[in-house]
């Protein structure tokens, strides 16, 4: 259907916010997710929008890449922030499409608790955007005095980030296309993932048959002494007549 991709399309774009080092995962992010949203917008009409912001969001990340490489613009200069505001406001309207998109598909699923939780982790990240913007705003007339307020709100929004990844394992693990078996279990374009979800179904499985043989065991021996026991009274209460 398209989660599952988008898991990890997610994950690369926004899970590495705290790290110091810049090795291009939002950008390889973007590519997934915006494949991930293609998928998705068979189901969704928001899903189309979702993935233009995040074409646009790649381009702005590409550009900041090419920067630090070939320094096109000085770091902390008007243009450094001008990338660094569209990246942030890409990212932003591209949560309000996925938000209104993945709340269609819960809602036509009669998945009611998850598009309550879209609903809470909406409003949460369109917090944590206004407030990210706020902050850009009066970096630029006060300098570095907001700087926990800057870690506080990096937290905040790592947090939301943590949310909005839960939200779509779930949407993967409940959603299904209606066309789709429902006992048919989903695999994962992913190889190594299959391969680790089926040598755990394999440890289940010998779990599962190790209890069933228990159980057969135990009730065989239950079968067993409820017939000697039988066998006893029987015995005993045969007796020979008296002439």
């Amino acid at each position: 259907m398209g989660f599952g991709t988008l898991f990890f399309g997610y994950f690369a774009m926004f899970a590495f916010t705290l790290s110091p080092y810049y090795f291009f995962a939002d950008i390889l992010g973007a590519i997934v997710a915006i494949w991930a949203y293609v998928k998705l917008s068979e189901y969704n009409r928001y899903f189309r929008s979702a993935w233009a912001a995040t074409f646009v969001f790649l381009i702005l990340c590409g550009v900041n890449a090419a920067s630090l490489m070939f320094t096109l613009y000085e770091t902390g200069g008007d243009i450094d922030l001008g990338v660094s505001v569209g990246k942030e406001i890409a990212a932003c309207v591209m949560h309000v499409f996925f938000f209104l998109g993945t709340r269609g598909i819960c809602l036509g699923a009669e998945a009611k608790k998850l598009a309550a939780k879209c609903d809470r982790n909406f409003v949460m990240t369109m917090f944590a955007y206004l407030a990210t913007f706020a902050v850009l705003a009066l970096n630029r007339v006060i300098g570095d005095e907001l700087g926990p307020v800057g870690f506080m709100l990096l937290i905040y929004r790592l947090i939301c980030i943590v949310l909005n990844l839960a939200l779509i394992y779930q949407c993967f693990g409940i959603l299904m296309p209606a066309d789709e078996d429902e006992d048919q279990k989903k695999r994962s374009r992913f190889a190594f993932i299959n391969a680790l979800s089926d040598k755990f179904d394999a440890i289940d499985d010998a779990k599962n048959e190790y209890r069933r043989q228990s159980m057969k065991m135990a009730m065989d021996e239950a079968d067993r002494l409820r017939a000697e026991k039988q066998n006893k009274n029987g015995k005993r209460n045969t007796h020979k007549k008296k002439k």
